[in-house]
């Protein structure tokens, strides 16, 4: 068998991603059937800056059918992998993260797609095929197909959204809660008992120790950048009356309504880094999701807060907000509609915009921590690999570098506070 091993090799990869996982992948994608490999090659998946809690590599697996050369099959993939340093996955906490995104797909979204299929309506999914994974807890894995295939590319991590790229998140985000409040509705019992699975991985009482150096590391590049474009402000002055902390608490306590009427499964994180867009037609554009590390049950304006405000800016809130809100709100009716379920039971307007005004703090906080990672410089982003340097876990505050900020990232920044004053919010 002759293998081509250019740019990474499988060890590279992780150490337990070897030609029997490869043929194990490629048997998946046959549904089943005996392969044969034949050759494979991977690279390096994503920006340096995209990922902290994971090693992302691209990768074709090619193989036959049967021992029948006339039968080829390929596999596109993306392997996401744990870091091989020790202290790193110690410090990021790897483990609890790989298994939650883990238990997403194994648990939930193989349910969720045998109820879609049921319904006719498997399009509504609109998340990358997860192909296989491994739980290890040193060389842990997660195997999905590779959209770029399909002309998909990722969203930039420095860039705000235009109307055409928001409109296609907000409407895919809206499609992924539909299937959740339809589901829920429909197979109450179930819902509960598979959700049970997911864990929460970053809010919580028991995270804040891990969590707070970093936090304290954000809110001096907050409190620079509200001094610096708002001194004096209203905004100013309320932001800095919460004590150090109490915005966390606050995110905890609306991460911890897992049973309320309108707890849904959410992505949790958000940020550009984690959609996939490409063009449809003339303005026309469809996204996907990635990354449920973060999943849990909660809110569904969780996730709608937190994509409005770690990836437009002001001026694009101040002249499209209403008309977000609505676009989500239609979208998620209409396909709550197609599950066979009533939105005006599970989620009306007013019940809608009554959390929107209450859970929006949410979006506030979590964007304020995405911001300062969306805009480091590619050159100067930090490793935590680099950071680490020993096989030993060290504060995730002494492992995070924000050496330059530029004047429109105050900005940016500061203008979630502004916009969030403005609403009401905070």
């Amino acid at each position: 068998m002759s293998l081509n091993k250019k740019c990474v090799t499988l060890s590279e990869v992780n150490n337990k991603f070897t030609e029997d996982v490869l043929i194990n992948i490629l048997s998946k994608v046959c549904n089943g059937k005996e392969v044969q490999l034949t050759d494979w090659s991977f690279n390096e998946g994503s920006a340096k800056g995209d990922n902290y809690l994971s090693n992302v590599y691209k990768g074709k697996v090619n193989g036959i059918i049967d021992s029948d050369p006339k039968q080829h099959v390929q596999a596109d993939i993306v392997v996401k992998s744990m870091p091989k340093n020790p202290g790193t996955r110690k410090t990021l906490r790897c483990v609890d993260f790989f298994s939650n995104e883990i238990a997403f797909y194994t648990q939930i979204i193989s349910k969720f797609e045998n109820f879609l299929a049921e319904k006719g309506q498997s399009d509504l999914l609109c998340i990358p095929r997860h192909i296989i994974s491994s739980t290890d807890s040193e060389n842990g894995f997660l195997v999905l197909e590779d959209a770029s295939c399909l002309g998909f590319r990722a969203v930039s991590r420095q860039n705000c959204l235009d109307w055409a790229e928001c409109s296609a998140v907000l409407k895919t985000l809206s499609k992924f809660h539909a299937i959740s409040f339809a589901y829920k509705d429909q197979r109450k019992e179930e819902f509960a008992e598979m959700t049970n699975s997911l864990k929460e991985t970053f809010f919580g009482h028991k995270h804040w120790d891990w969590y707070k150096g970093f936090h304290g590391k954000i809110q001096v590049l907050i409190k620079h950048a509200l001094a610096t474009e708002y001194p004096n402000s209203k905004a100013e002055k309320q932001y800095n009356s919460y004590k150090f902390g109490a915005l966390f608490n606050k995110c905890t306590e609306l991460c911890d309504r897992r049973d309320a009427p309108t707890s849904v499964v959410v992505q949790g994180d958000c940020w550009g880094p984690n959609f996939l867009i490409r063009d449809v037609g003339k303005n026309q554009k469809q996204a996907l999701m990635l990354d449920f590390q973060l999943a849990r049950c909660a809110s569904p304006v969780i996730d709608l807060s937190f994509v409005i405000y770690a990836c437009t800016l002001k001026s694009f809130r101040d002249q499209y907000f209403d008309e977000m809100l609505k676009t989500y709100h239609s979208e998620l009716s209409n396909a709550i509609r197609l599950l066979g379920s009533d939105p005006e039971k599970l989620y009306p307007w007013d019940l809608f915009t009554k959390e929107v005004k209450e859970q929006f703090v949410f979006g506030v906080f979590a964007s304020l921590d995405a911001i300062p990672l969306c805009l480091i410089n590619v050159s100067e982003s930090f490793t935590i690999d680099t950071a680490v340097e020993s096989d030993e876990e060290i504060d995730i505050g002494d492992a995070m570098s924000f050496s330059y900020f530029t004047t429109s990232g105050r900005q940016r920044l500061a203008d979630v506070i502004v916009h969030a004053v403005e609403k009401g919010y905070i």
